[in-house]
């Protein structure tokens, strides 16, 4: 005997047996109608679904009086699943089995399986899937194991509820369905528990480990992977269900636009596009594109600055809130869905969360995250809705660089892959700059942290350290993570904060010597030699700064003064600085020459004095000798002739000797030989500029047969020209040598 809220069972057998009561109390709960099959007693509740009821006795006499009754009642929201695919006859299951049709064997042995009969089940796994044919590789594709797994897997998720009548004419005539409930959030929750069974039959029948690979997306994805997709999909769903009343005209809109990217303009009478939509479950995904979709067609309607932040708000919990289930369901579940060998390797693994691609999740969860950031946030002004748009963010975020991370660590296992990896990698650093950079930039440091730390984005947690100044939070991350004291020491070099460089605590001195050592850096590291008083490397890593200085005359000029003051502090007795002294003096030698460089030459040339560049010794020569030079003196062509020491005569692009020539050549063009006196020729040659030269060196102490260059070559010079064929010019040269050797 049954009524709407309770079944009352009554025996036939004994006087002292009083009747059993069951009570369906749950809010809302009634039932909806009963039955009966081969003598099993059915009842339909709005709740739970079909279930069934059986009276249990046991006969203790003669008599048979009933001692003990009880309802075997199964608990639903634990073994629903089971409950229903037990319930299909044997003799469908039969039927499947002798099908000539593998998809429709491989669902029979599963379901023999689930209804206890594990014999049978293995008996039609070995007759499919023979030991002896299906040894496979493990980047093996699309294998008829393979396909035929997924297919079931996926025929699972997306079974339609044989119990509901208004399925009755879209369903498949022979449906052996997951699930006997007629609310949706109970026939998902049915089609992850089937899913759950399969999983387990796979194993039991010892198939698990025999499955390799599927194409997806254009990609081979590992199986067992595919099926954990379409699991996480399943709770995906689930999560969807319970925040489509909170977002009712957004989450309707979106499964509109759904179904008509499928082509399906018309829903089978009785139905709602929900009941259609969320049976696929493993098409759950196509919403995420059509939420966007609609929430940018939505702009578009003059909406207010409030309504636009409403909209993204809720279109932010949607997505977050489907996929982070996802994503945690994948997380926890990881070693259920993995091969019990560690040999299998698997091909490159993108989540169906992180899908790649113009039209992938990856992107369309970018875009949402860049229209959170500017147009909801400049139009929030109150706390509590930044509050909720920044978390918001934060698992937006939380999920796209998971996923890359996943790609990655997949990708580092793939041989051969190195061009493809390094390319992931850092399109994966590019998305976290943009993700990540807009939390510290609003001030939300333990947002941003939060998200720096877990994927080692050491520019954000750099900036934050020194934005708040929390020099202890940043010796706690320069002890934990490897290479972050390099961010920190770029991050002061690019700001200009060399202070703040140059005082690092002592635990960290080698490492901000090595880092002052490397390319762009090393003007700063003698800095850190003399802080920490190893004086000889402060010597020579400002010799080498002078050496390399090229732009600068007064900053080559200090470099080599701290450079032998540092080389002079030095009382290190293993080194033998005395050498690097005299070749510091020797360059400092160099540089006065190109400081008393006449005012007039410097400007002609449209340098200036206070600032010049450094000046080579041959551009110092052609300079002092140039016609810019109109006054030019004696002097001056000694200083020409004294700066060739500074020119290393071994030079291939520098012939010393013809640059030696060249200057005396010069200093005899600075006369008019035409016109001077021949009667007293030795008076005459007296007053040029060429003997002039070697009166000055003569008194300074030169040796003037080594000093002057031979006549003969003297007039070839080319730089002569046509004064060398002068007869006059040749007679006075020759006269003057002649006089140079006779004195000498």
């Amino acid at each position: 005997m049954y009524d709407q809220y309770s079944v009352v069972f009554l025996s036939d057998v004994g006087q002292e047996a009083g009747p059993e009561k069951k009570e369906f109390s749950g809010q809302g709960e009634y039932l909806l109608g009963a039955g009966k099959c081969d003598d099993l007693p059915l009842f339909f509740s709005n709740h739970l679904g079909l279930i069934s009821v059986t009276l249990k006795s046991q006969l203790s006499d003669v008599s048979t009086r009933i001692e003990e009754s009880s309802i075997q009642e199964r608990s639903w929201l634990e073994t629903r699943a089971e409950s229903s695919l037990a319930l299909i006859p044997v003799e469908t299951v039969h039927e499947m089995s002798m099908s000539e049709e593998p998809q429709a064997r491989l669902k029979a042995a599963f379901l023999f399986c689930v209804q206890k009969n594990k014999v049978q089940a293995q008996a039609i796994i070995n007759d499919l899937f023979p030991l002896t044919t299906t040894k496979l590789s493990a980047m093996t594709i699309d294998s008829e194991l393979d396909t035929m797994v997924t297919t079931m897997s996926a025929d699972l998720i997306d079974d339609f509820p044989s119990s509901d009548p208004r399925w009755a004419v879209s369903a498949p005539q022979e449906q052996a369905s997951s699930t006997a409930s007629l609310i949706l959030l109970q026939q998902l929750q049915d089609k992850e528990e089937a899913h759950g069974h399969l999983v387990d039959f796979l194993k039991d029948m010892e198939l698990w480990d025999r499955l390799a690979s599927v194409t997806v997306r254009e990609s081979a994805l590992a199986t067992r992977m595919l099926l954990s997709e379409h699991a996480e999909k399943i709770q995906a769903a689930i999560s969807l269900t319970n925040l489509h009343k909170q977002n009712q005209e957004a989450v309707d809109r979106a499964i509109s636009l759904v179904l008509e990217a499928r082509n399906i303009d018309l829903v089978p009478p009785g139905l709602t596009k929900q009941d259609v939509f969320y049976r696929e479950v493993s098409k759950i995904d196509d919403l995420v594109d059509k939420l966007v979709t609609y929430e940018e067609s939505a702009f578009t309607n003059d909406l207010s600055p409030n309504n636009i932040v409403v909209l993204i708000a809720g279109i932010n919990k949607v997505l977050t809130g489907m996929l982070s289930d996802a994503c945690q369901y994948r997380k926890a579940k990881n070693l259920d869905f993995k091969s019990a060998s560690e040999a299998i390797r698997e091909p490159e693994y993108i989540a169906w969360t992180s899908s790649s691609g113009p039209g992938g999740i990856r992107q369309l969860l970018m875009k949402q995250h860049a229209i959170t950031v500017n147009q909801a946030l400049p139009e929030a002004h109150d706390t509590t809705t930044q509050g909720v748009l920044f978390q918001q963010l934060l698992t937006l975020t939380d999920i796209i660089l998971e996923g890359f991370k996943d790609q990655i660590d997949s990708m580092r296992r793939q041989p051969g892959h190195i061009d493809q990896y390094q390319q992931l990698n850092k399109e994966y650093e590019r998305a976290r700059d943009t993700l990540i950079e807009p939390f510290v930039d609003a001030k939300q440091y333990e947002r941003a942290a939060t998200l720096a730390e877990k994927y080692c984005h050491y520019t954000s947690l750099v900036r934050i350290c020194d934005e708040t100044e929390n020099q202890d939070r940043q010796q706690r991350y320069m002890q934990k993570y490897q290479g972050f004291s390099d961010y920190v020491f770029k991050w002061y070099m690019d700001k200009g904060k060399r202070g703040k460089l140059l005082s690092q605590p002592l635990q960290h001195n080698a490492e901000l010597g090595r880092f002052l050592k490397t390319e762009g850096n090393e003007y700063l590291s003698w800095l850190h030699d003399i802080n920490t008083g190893n004086y000889v490397q402060a010597h020579k890593s400002l010799k080498t700064l002078a050496s390399d200085e090229t732009q600068y005359l007064s900053k080559k000029k200090t470099l080599l003064s701290l450079s032998k003051l540092s080389a002079l502090a030095s009382n290190d007795d293993r080194y033998d600085l005395e050498p690097d002294i005299q070749a510091v003096d020797i360059e400092q030698g160099l540089i006065v020459y190109q400081e008393t460089l006449p005012a007039e030459v410097v400007e002609a040339v449209g340098m200036d004095t206070d600032n010049m560049r450094v000046l080579t010794p041959v551009e110092l020569i052609e300079l002092y000798i140039s016609d810019y030079n109109k006054n030019a003196s004696e002097l001056d062509y000694k200083k020409a002739l004294e700066i060739l020491q500074y020119i290393d005569q071994d030079d291939p692009d520098v012939n010393f000797e013809e640059l030696r020539l060249h200057i005396w050549a010069q200093s005899l063009l600075r006369d008019q030989w035409d016109e001077l006196n021949t009667d007293n020729p030795l008076e005459t040659t007296a007053n040029t500029l060429f003997f002039k030269i070697v009166d000055l060196a003569f008194k300074e102490g030169a040796d003037i047969l080594d000093f002057i260059p031979p006549v003969d070559k003297l007039l070839d010079s080319p730089d002569l020209g046509d004064l060398k064929d002068n007869k006059t010019f040749q007679y006075l040269i020759k006269a003057g040598y002649e006089h140079l050797h006779n004195m000498f």
